[in-house]
């Protein structure tokens, strides 16, 4: 009898240990962002975060992530961003290049977009205002202004 125990406490520890780290599929018009509680109405600006418990929270821009991440760092196991340039693709959060234009408008106002990579953030900033930022940069930003807006 003990094996069987043993087997079966095997097979539940490798289930629950197995959580997914893959994105899910966002669908404009219906996911509801976790930290404005708005929907999510434009994909190219929509993220994701995984916890370590498997579940996943979508969310409607940038801002709205890094805000919910900083908050919550320690229970998030992997984060994304939907690349601005290519709405089917999904790019690590920490990977990413990130664009602040004000001629780039996002839902919620920071006018926040991310690309797959640095060259790609430049070519879509050419003759507009605003800068580039990494994940460390965008992470800092977001606690400031939050900061001051609260």
């Amino acid at each position: 009898m003990k094996p069987l125990i043993r087997v079966l406490w095997s097979f539940l520890l490798l289930f629950f240990s197995c959580t997914s780290e893959k994105p899910e599929l966002i669908r404009p018009g219906e996911d509801i962002c976790e930290y404005c509680k708005m929907v999510i109405a434009d994909k190219r600006f929509a993220t994701e975060v995984i916890t370590k418990k498997g579940k996943v929270y979508k969310f409607d821009s940038v801002e709205c992530m890094v805000g919910y991440y900083n908050h919550n760092e320690e229970d998030i196991k992997r984060a994304y961003v939907i690349n601005f340039l290519n709405t089917d693709e999904f790019i690590p959060a920490e990977l990413a290049s990130y664009v602040r234009s004000p001629q780039i408008r996002s839902p919620m106002g920071m006018n926040l977009s991310a690309y797959k990579s640095k060259e790609d953030a430049i070519k879509i900033l050419l003759g507009k205002e605003g800068k580039i930022l990494d994940w460390q940069a965008l992470r800092d930003l977001i606690k400031v202004e939050y900061k001051s807006s609260n």
